[in-house]
């Protein structure tokens, strides 16, 4: 999601964002719900499906209903051979748009077969088909446009085929006809409005869980998501795959005497540059930037060795001496001053959050004291850390 979740924007037809990575990310966090609407949905309809067989019996007889009862069959077969499938799958919302797709071709198709058998009935079947649309488009989960390419695709085939038969006197087949177009623009409009009711739900949810966890006004991470379990989970992950972390932690140099001399407002404007600064040259989903407090900033930098830290934070150091800042007129510029801790995890290893922080802290103002403007660092060993 990006820093700001309300400008994700919703596609008016499609009902999905136009951001691939939005989209993503809300299938993942909905995937649950998809699983078990998916489950309810399929066991449903190929019950009915099947219990339906009994107009077969009733119109042709048990012998001549057998062909059509060993078709209704194979919906429940592949129902449960589908739901099997995305049980296993390693992208379970894919797999479950792709059963569904298929689920509900097999079912239509297999209807188109019903109706062939019995003509007769073809206003009973265009009642069949209209609802069924309805499900295809509502009730399965499933992309819009697969859904609404498969109900109006049946529904058109099955129009097809009534107009050919023409058992039904043309009255009665143009209404019928009617009937089921309007299902399917109606399920269609339905299932639109579901599908951007339900994203705009997950963005205000996006929006809300941001504003709790960023800063508002530079965009980075806030002390209290760093305080939960922020670093606490680097630090585990890197210490079960035995990997390197470092710490960088910046202060803006004579940020007092900006915000005495020009005012606030040019201390947020400093404020919010560093901020992009350093959410630029650090890894996209990786490495992690927190306004730590007032001008202070925390860099994470996972799987990272304390060399490239350093090498980081003096990149850092010098794109930002260099920036001039342009505040109503006039350009503002100051330093940077950096202090880098870097710890390689293995077995047995006690390093803490609070260690780490302390010594990435202590260095920081160690480079203030040196002359600022410059980076510190300093590579933890394990009882070190332990004793911070």
């Amino acid at each position: 999601m990006p820093n700001d979740p309300s400008t994700a924007v919703i596609a008016r037809l499609r009902g999905e964002f136009t951001c691939a990575e939005t989209e993503t990310a809300f299938l993942q966090q909905q995937s649950g719900r998809i699983l078990r609407d998916l489950r309810r949905a399929l066991t449903l309809s190929a019950l009915f499906y099947v219990l339906f067989g009994v107009t077969d019996v009733l119109a042709l007889g048990m012998p001549g209903a057998v062909p059509l009862l060993l078709t209704r069959c194979t919906i429940p077969l592949f129902a449960w051979a589908g739901l099997r499938h995305v049980r296993r799958a390693t992208a379970p919302v894919e797999a479950a748009y792709r059963v569904a797709s298929a689920f509900t071709l097999l079912g239509m198709f297999t209807y188109m077969v019903v109706a062939w058998h019995r003509p007769e009935d073809t206003l009973l079947h265009g009642n069949s088909v209209g609802l069924m649309a309805v499900v295809v488009l509502i009730f399965i989960p499933n992309r819009l446009a697969s859904a609404f390419a498969i109900a109006l695709g049946a529904s058109l085939t099955f129009i097809a085929l009534t107009w050919w038969q023409h058992v039904q006197t043309t009255r009665h087949l143009v209404s019928m006809t009617m009937l089921i177009l309007f299902s399917n623009v109606f399920g269609a409009i339905a299932a639109n409005r579901h599908a951007r009711l339900w994203r705009e739900q997950y963005r205000a949810q996006q929006v809300l869980t941001n504003l709790s966890v960023r800063d508002p006004l530079t965009g980075c991470y806030n002390r209290r998501h760093l305080n939960a379990a922020l670093l606490d989970g680097e630090i585990a992950r890197a210490r079960r795959y035995h990997l390197d972390l470092s710490l960088v932690m910046c202060d803006l140099d004579g940020f007092k005497a900006i915000n005495d001399t020009y005012g606030h407002h040019a201390g947020d404007a400093l404020l919010r540059s560093f901020a992009q600064l350093l959410q630029t040259m650090t890894r996209d989903a990786v490495d992690t930037v927190v306004r730590y407090g007032g001008e202070e900033f925390l860099v994470i930098l996972p799987a990272t060795r304390l060399d490239g830290a350093i090498e980081l934070a003096e990149r850092i150091r010098a794109a930002f001496a260099a920036q001039r800042i342009d505040c109503d007129g006039t350009l503002l510029a100051t330093t940077a001053s950096f202090g880098v801790a870097g710890a390689g995890f293995g077995p047995g290893q006690s390093i803490t959050p609070q260690g780490l922080i302390a010594v990435a802290d202590e260095l920081m103002y160690e480079a203030k004291r040196s002359g600022r403007n410059r980076v510190c660092a300093r590579a933890l060993a394990p009882a070190v850390a332990r004793a911070a």
